[in-house]
């Protein structure tokens, strides 16, 4: 099959990072509901969040690979070039931090939220490989491997792997006891987003790259998702004051 042109893929990757902002668009009123958080600004939090992503994963790859392009503004926002995926974590923890400095004891439910985005993203960005022709990962024989563009071998779609694997774990947590309160969306959210940088760490043999994927980065994702689940598990379920007042002021 022939390779993908330059032009497309560049435009399949805009359109990747469009899907992805209209896939955190669409989960932002149901989160909101689940965390009983005003909606506008959890919308904020994504948008911001999603910038900080991009741009500091993509400043953070361009200063890693050739530092010397950071004076050139088109290779900046040539995102084909690459984006360092743990940079752009950080850029959002980042925000998140920032969001929550006046309000530290809601602090976990926002990085429930910001875990839930973070693995809406994912999947989105996963799922647009379609749209880019990145989706081939490890080598494999028919039927588990696919013949795609410009490859001459049978590949895994890994990418597809990701996003079928997280799609199901959401919608086990989703649809679980977990979800019968706020204060378990919150545990099931945070373990949900350890989760997913676990399974980034699980499946990175089945990547293009194999086994060489695996470094520094592996290790510190597998960190961060170590540390989502001790978090979520060390979560007592309490609310702060403030918030069980306003609910039963509600009520």
């Amino acid at each position: 099959m022939p390779s993908v042109p330059d032009a497309v893929a560049i435009r399949g990757e805009w359109l990747s990072l469009l899907i992805v902002a209209v896939a955190l668009w669409w989960s932002a009123r149901p989160l909101s509901g689940l965390l009983r958080l005003p909606n506008e600004e959890l919308g904020d939090l994504f948008w911001y969040g999603g910038l900080a992503f991009v741009g500091v994963g993509r400043l953070g790859y361009v200063a890693l690979e050739s530092p010397e392009a950071l004076t050139d503004p088109l290779v900046l926002i040539r995102i084909q070039g690459g984006i360092e995926p743990l940079l752009g974590l950080l850029g959002v923890l980042g925000v998140l931090a920032w969001r929550t400095r006046r309000e530290p004891a809601l602090r976990l439910t926002w990085l429930a939220a910001a875990s839930g985005g973070l693995v809406v993203a994912a999947i989105g960005y996963d799922v647009a490989c379609l749209g880019r022709d990145a989706c081939f990962g490890a080598t494999a024989p028919a039927p588990f491997g696919f013949a795609m563009s410009g490859l001459s071998e049978t590949r895994l779609a890994t990418p597809l792997i990701e996003a079928a694997l997280l799609l199901l774990l959401s919608g086990a947590v989703l649809s679980s006891g977990v979800a019968s309160s706020r204060s378990g969306v919150r545990r099931g959210l945070i373990a949900l987003g350890g989760v997913a940088a676990l399974s980034r760490v699980a499946l990175t043999p089945l990547s293009v790259l194999g086994t060489e994927a695996l470094g520094l980065e592996s290790v510190l994702f597998a960190i961060l998702g170590v540390g989502a689940l001790v978090v979520a598990w060390r979560d007592d379920g309490g609310e702060p004051a403030v918030v069980r007042a306003e609910t039963a002021t509600e009520g």
